[in-house]
């Protein structure tokens, strides 16, 4: 049996050999955080219903672009090598970063912690606004669902509820 020592970054579990790179994973981990705390997520109910498109969440079309907006943001700061890929078309933008595109592979391939954020980003319909509780039901929306109103009430970066 051999010793070995492993250093954990406190926000993603993630673990690392170095305390160098957990610390950077942590700052990482911290600035996305950050620029995704506008977002609120739906609580877990304890039950699959909401995953199993029982329901879904009515957003704004604001919210929605501010989500892409952080996305390409934390994008940009993050993961540059997924932006790098952009160039030659004019920079990432927003018509490449939504559902279904080749961001989420990206992230994916890349065991990026922005994966989670570009899940949620696919959950949404882009026409209608509703989260879902997987992309199926984003893709294949109807628009015309009764919504349930998340709790507590969304609110912007300056703390007030919109």
């Amino acid at each position: 049996m051999k010793k070995i020592g492993k250093y954990v970054d406190e926000l993603s579990g993630r673990e690392f050999a170095s305390k160098t790179d957990a610390i950077k994973s942590e700052n990482k981990n911290k600035g996305i955080k950050q620029l995704f705390a506008f977002w609120k997520y739906p609580k877990n109910d304890g039950t699959c219903r909401f995953a199993n498109g029982e329901w879904c969440y009515q957003r704004t079309e604001g919210e929605y672009h501010r989500f892409q907006e952080a996305l390409i943001e934390a994008i940009n700061t993050y993961e540059p090598w997924i932006a790098k890929q952009y160039e030659k078309h004019g920079g990432l933008k927003k018509e490449y970063v939504k559902g279904g595109t080749m961001i989420g592979r990206y992230l994916d391939d890349g065991d990026s912690e922005l994966y989670h954020q570009y899940g949620t980003l696919s959950n949404i319909c882009p026409v209608c606004f509703r989260e879902w509780g997987q992309p199926y039901y984003a893709n294949n929306c109807k628009h015309t669902v009764k919504s349930k109103e998340l709790t507590p009430p969304l609110t912007n970066k300056k703390g007030m509820e919109e």
